[in-house]
């Protein structure tokens, strides 16, 4: 007899899910993370780093340098922030940047820009973190 199941997610392995997210999706998961860092910070940095393109983690790693990196100036600034927004600035088949502006938790607002790259994980089409610029520090707030 042919069992059908009506839970399709069950079917799916949580490595399959991650490389099926958009940039967007990845995007927001990121600056979850970065908005509740000091609650768990090693699952806050896990998900960043699991979200690095191979070419950044060779020049931010291992993981627990790029962990340092995450909590001394002027990264540091995104953590534990208050709001974000943002916009696609640039688009391709292989590049995504987004222009993230945000509020942090020291009330100073900045603008950053976040680059993704497709690559491949294993053996699928996948975004990566290649590039993030330093804070650009306005005024304003968003």
């Amino acid at each position: 007899m042919l069992q059908i199941s009506t839970n399709d997610s069950t079917n799916i392995s949580p490595l399959e899910e991650t490389l099926s997210l958009t940039s967007e999706e990845i995007l927001i998961e990121i600056f979850d993370a970065y908005k509740n860092f000091t609650d768990n910070p090693v699952v806050a940095v896990d998900i960043i780093w699991n979200y690095a393109h191979e070419k950044n983690r060779d020049i931010t790693g291992p993981k627990e340098r790029f962990s340092m990196m995450l909590t001394s100036e002027p990264y540091n600034s995104i953590i534990d922030l208050k709001d974000y927004s943002y916009e696609i600035i640039i688009e391709n088949d292989e590049n995504i940047h987004y222009e993230v502006k945000v509020l942090a938790k020291n009330n100073n607002y900045f603008v950053i820009t976040w680059v993704f790259e497709k690559t491949l994980c294993e053996e699928k089409s996948c975004w990566r973190t290649i590039g993030v610029s330093q804070p650009r520090y306005f005024e304003s707030g968003i």
